[in-house]
């Protein structure tokens, strides 16, 4: 695919895609031995055809059996092919997999996933309906044991996420990201490659280069898929610390984010910030009081609701929607600080 031309806008008359498109998923991986083969089977099982489908799976040096699941299967796809990611970070994989594609649109599919059978359909029809340069569909977040259904619930509330809408809404609307986009291969071409210098954030940076380059992201109820998160705390922990510190380097950058980005970075610095205040103002003593207050009667009660549908226990879930914060919080902060002295 052709590199990145920022000077041409993305057009509708560049978004045009043939009757039936050839598909390129592009799965970054690492160590996934677990995950992969049903996520492969998944692919296989398309109603699409696994024959209009590529599939690239671009991994970063796996240590356990994953390269080997990979070039054992018994594939039906018109190619199936493991590429090298010497960078062994997500972003990475991402442009290693699409250097490799040759497809009429793409999909970035996590590899801690299967597709719902008409996934492919569902989203090169709406490519084709919508006219937009990417479309993506509501994921459904399954928790595996005690803190994984915790984290699921975190996952899929939106005091745990915030405006994401993508991991609850069922309406068709235009978004900033979605996961598992399918983009057209006009996006590449214009937008060019995934910032290797952000590892965490990229695709949310570089929807937001798509929708600067004049593209549309659309939410389609009918795109989906199932994810399924980290099992541990200390998982979560690292997960949303990366998250977070890739957010706060894109925003010392200057690049725009939306308020969901910078609410648990407010949380942890304005807690201890006005817990300082507090011990010569005593207003600023209630307002830590009253706003401590809001955050654990709105976390606890949300996260009833939430750990109700995923089967968790409450205070998991509430534990969980915690971490979350605090880490990506704290990432963001240093992300911010660390680019800041960098530049």
């Amino acid at each position: 695919m052709a590199s990145a031309n920022n000077a041409r806008p993305i057009t509708p008359g560049s978004l045009i895609l043939p009757e039936r498109p050839l598909v390129s998923i592009v799965i970054p991986c690492l160590n996934e031995e677990r995950y992969i083969s049903a996520l492969l089977d998944s692919l296989s099982a398309q109603d699409y055809g696994a024959d209009g489908i590529e599939v690239l799976v671009a991994d970063g040096g796996s240590t356990d059996s994953t390269r080997e699941l990979v070039l054992a299967y018994p594939s039906r796809f018109q190619r199936l092919t493991l590429v090298d990611n010497p960078r062994r970070i997500t972003v990475g994989g991402l442009n290693a997999g699409m250097r490799a594609a040759t497809g009429d649109c793409w999909v970035i599919v996590g590899a801690h996933s299967v597709l719902r059978q008409d996934f492919v359909r569902a989203s090169v029809d709406a490519l084709k309906r919508t006219g937009a340069a990417c479309v993506g569909g509501p994921i459904e977040t399954v928790g595996e044991g005690f803190m994984g259904r915790a984290i699921a619930a975190a996952m899929s509330s939106p005091f745990g996420v915030g405006d994401a809408k993508f991991r609850y809404a069922d309406r068709e609307a235009d978004v900033d990201t979605v996961p598992f986009g399918c983009y057209h291969k006009a996006v590449w071409e214009v937008v060019g490659e995934f910032d290797e210098t952000v590892d965490g954030a990229d695709e949310d940076s570089y929807n937001a280069r798509l929708i600067e380059a004049g593209g549309r992201i659309v939410l389609v109820p009918a795109i989906r898929s199932t994810y399924f998160p980290r099992r541990t705390f200390k998982a979560l922990a690292k997960q949303y610390w990366e998250y977070g510190a890739a957010k706060g380097t894109l925003f010392s950058r200057g690049r725009p984010l939306r308020l969901r980005h910078f609410a648990p970075a407010a949380m942890v610095a304005g807690g201890p910030l006005l817990w300082l205040v507090g011990r010569l103002w005593n207003p600023a003593k209630w307002g830590l009081r009253l706003l401590a207050a809001a955050y654990l009667i709105g976390g606890v009660l949300t996260a009833r609701g939430a750990a109700r549908k995923a089967g968790a226990h409450p205070a998991a879930a509430f534990a969980a929607m915690t971490i979350m914060h605090l880490t990506y919080g704290t990432g963001f902060i240093a992300g911010a600080w660390k680019e800041r002295r960098r530049a």
